[in-house]
């Protein structure tokens, strides 16, 4: 039984892990008399598996949890004798889905990544492994659960790092193109109306170089944490430049959009951002709109917002600009 334990783990444990396996094995026989003395069986699965840091325990086809190492026991006062189902998945009885049930219905080993939210909502590689009598009957099932949050912690800033700029935390350029395609292709199909607003921080540069880079930092994550809470729950905001933002709004008419960026005005105007210094900021504003501007592509779309923002910078700062195209090139 024992090397059959170790064999069904070879799988998920590194071959370090196992060569100390088998090291601490070895130990335990050489330290037995050769006079007669006969190595307890538990006791070598016992010692060998507490040496280990992943999560394991045996089963029986009832459910109970009949042995368990060191860091499994570390779960639950008197976990042996209790069923796994309750422990794990807190309920009265067996999940079908549940890795230990699917085992003893398939007769093969199962590994899936799943989040334990009984276990503080850690994530772990769940490898589960039947154990079988001479006749193939699967009558325990090996559960080895392998913690790997961690990972998952970096694996979510990775995918924050692709769609969100890293000074502000609002989206990225790239993920605000993906976003307007999509909107942009939906809203033409269903003959539906969105807006898109291009903003500018007027005068960061002077700011920058009065007060330093630091500062106008401070300034850009400030605005951005305020023009997100101006936003609607389905609205996309993104730093797309410098000190440029670009807002979508699915399913808003050029009216609600000019309203939206009249609340974003305001807001701008009325901030006073200290941090060491003290400071106001303006903003200038370009409003484009597909039902009513009809731009034959998504660049052209965004084209006709950037050019309102750049007219109303051109006529003073401070401004928003709805695209005309009889006005504005």
């Amino acid at each position: 039984m024992i090397g059959h334990h170790i064999l069904t783990i070879k799988e998920i444990v590194s071959p370090q892990e196992i060569i100390s396996v088998h090291q601490r094995i070895q130990k335990l026989k050489d330290d037995a008399s050769p006079a007669g003395f006969h190595l307890d069986a538990n006791l070598v699965w016992q010692e060998t598996f507490d040496f280990l840091e992943d999560i394991i325990f045996i089963i029986d086809r009832q459910f109970n949890i009949v042995r368990a190492n060191k860091a499994a026991r570390e779960l639950h006062d008197s976990l042996l004798g209790q069923k796994c189902f309750k422990i794990f998945h807190n309920s009265s009885q067996p999940q079908s889905n549940c890795p230990g049930c699917r085992v003893f219905h398939s007769g093969v080993s199962i590994s899936e990544e799943v989040q334990e939210p009984n276990c503080g909502g850690k994530w772990f590689v769940v490898s589960a492994h039947p154990i079988k009598d001479s006749g193939g009957f699967v009558w325990q099932a090996l559960h080895i659960y392998r913690d790997i949050s961690r990972v998952k912690e970096l694996e979510q800033k990775l995918r924050d790092l692709e769609v969100c700029d890293p000074l502000t935390s609002v989206y990225n350029r790239r993920h605000f193109n993906e976003a307007l395609s999509r909107e942009f292709e939906l809203a033409t199909r269903r003959m539906s109306d969105i807006v898109v607003l291009i903003i500018e921080l007027d005068q960061l540069n002077i700011i920058n170089e009065e007060c330093g880079q630091q500062y106008g930092d401070y300034i850009l994550k400030e605005f951005s944490s305020e023009l997100s809470s101006e936003m609607r729950h389905t609205d996309i905001c993104a730093r797309i430049a410098g000190e440029q933002f670009a807002v979508l709004l699915p399913d808003a008419s050029l009216s609600e959009g000019e309203m939206i960026a009249g609340n974003i005005k305001a807001m701008a105007e009325h901030r006073v951002y200290d941090d060491r210094f003290s400071r106001q900021i303006t903003v200038s504003i370009g409003v484009a709109s597909l039902a009513s501007h009809l731009p034959e592509s998504m660049d052209e779309f965004i084209c006709f917002a950037e050019n309102a923002m750049r007219y109303s910078k051109k006529t003073g700062r401070n401004k928003i600009t709805i695209y005309d195209m009889e006005e504005i090139v």
